[in-house]
């Protein structure tokens, strides 16, 4: 997967979390704001990230940018602490129109961490994600 791939990829991982399109889906949970660490496990490649942030506000405040990139995602479902939804996105880039689909678990282990999961499929070619976050302290 290319860089720019993986980064658009890990976006729509927590962005693709704030939808909920029907009225019968489960509403998304609620996460403590302050200064997060992400931590991204992609096949060999670790990558850590510290933000100040309010998860859910910030998952919540992107659905419009979904509709745009062309993202047709499922209602969020919920089984006790798990979450899952699934998606078919269509990006029109410079060079043509690039199409994957994602299934996405997130496990809420309190309000202060969680840990998702991401399977994506691309041009026939499926890989896997890890991202574990916990709020990490007060934002400063």
């Amino acid at each position: 997967m290319l860089p720019m791939r993986q980064t658009i990829v890990s976006a729509l991982a927590l962005l693709l979390l704030a939808t909920t399109l029907s009225a019968g889906a489960a509403e998304l949970p609620t996460f403590r704001p302050g200064v997060w660490e992400y931590e991204r496990l992609a096949g060999a490649s670790k990558f850590v990230a510290r933000e100040c942030v309010d998860p859910t506000q910030e998952m919540r405040s992107h659905n419009a940018s979904l509709e745009k990139l062309g993202c047709r995602i499922s209602p969020l479902t919920q089984d006790g602490a798990t979450y899952s939804y699934s998606s078919d996105c269509v990006m029109k880039l410079p060079s043509g129109a690039s199409s994957w689909s994602t299934t996405s678990t997130l496990t809420v282990e309190s309000e202060t961490a969680y840990r998702m999961q991401v399977r994506e499929t691309s041009q026939g070619k499926t890989t896997e994600q890890t991202v574990v976050a916990h709020r990490v302290e007060d934002c400063k």
